[in-house]
């Protein structure tokens, strides 16, 4: 089943994750996993820079190493970055020692206290111990599900719009296997924002 917006029982069951904010205005926080990645993240950072709007860019460490020019542009723009590991670790099939050696290593390239994991998935457990490390786990209230193939990209932007709200964190990605979608669905989007006096804002925390 495939779940848009993320339903509040879910939220309470996996505690200790930030999944939205609450906000006095209308800001929305966009975030790009997976990147850096030649041509697609330059198209987005692109689309943010001609539309003066911030995100948030939550980064794979190995593509970080490959393309430190991208990575240095997000930063020099005013985008914030988080760690999305070093090797996009499934951390269901990967051991806890290995998994934070994999979040560490990353952290050696990323300078940032905002983690999110790979997938999504993360054990409550797990979460403590990123939690003691310093670093806050931020999830997202939206799914573009822009990297699914064959996505009918009109009837999503449909529930993407009709889903968002004031606090609301959306995830698209920043890959090749997701550039097509994205670039049907985000332009639209941020457009459709703006008319609803969205303040796209990158994330940042106290």
């Amino acid at each position: 089943m495939k779940l848009t917006k993320v339903p509040n029982w879910i939220r309470k069951l996996k505690s200790g994750r930030i999944w939205d904010f609450s906000v006095l205005n209308n800001e929305v926080f966009l975030t790009f996993d997976d990147g850096p990645q030649p041509e697609v993240t330059d198209w987005v950072l692109d689309l943010l820079l001609k539309h003066e709007i911030k995100a948030t860019f939550f980064c794979v460490g190995a593509n970080v190493r490959k393309h430190p020019d991208i990575y240095a542009r997000i930063l020099n723009e005013g985008h914030a970055i988080g760690n999305h590991t070093f090797s996009h670790q499934n951390a269901w099939k990967t051991s806890k020692k290995d998994y934070l050696e994999d979040i560490d290593k990353a952290s050696e390239l990323i300078d940032s206290k905002l983690f999110r994991p790979p997938y999504g998935k993360i054990s409550n457990a797990l979460v403590k111990d990123i939690k003691e490390m310093g670093n806050e786990v931020i999830m997202w209230s939206i799914l573009s599900y822009d990297f699914k193939t064959n996505l009918n990209t009109e009837s999503q932007l449909k529930i993407l719009k009709r889903k968002t709200s004031p606090g609301s964190i959306l995830v698209f990605h920043d890959s090749m296997k997701s550039f097509h979608n994205l670039k049907k669905m985000l332009p639209s989007f941020i457009e459709y924002g703006k008319t609803q006096g969205w303040d796209f804002k990158r994330i940042e925390l106290q």
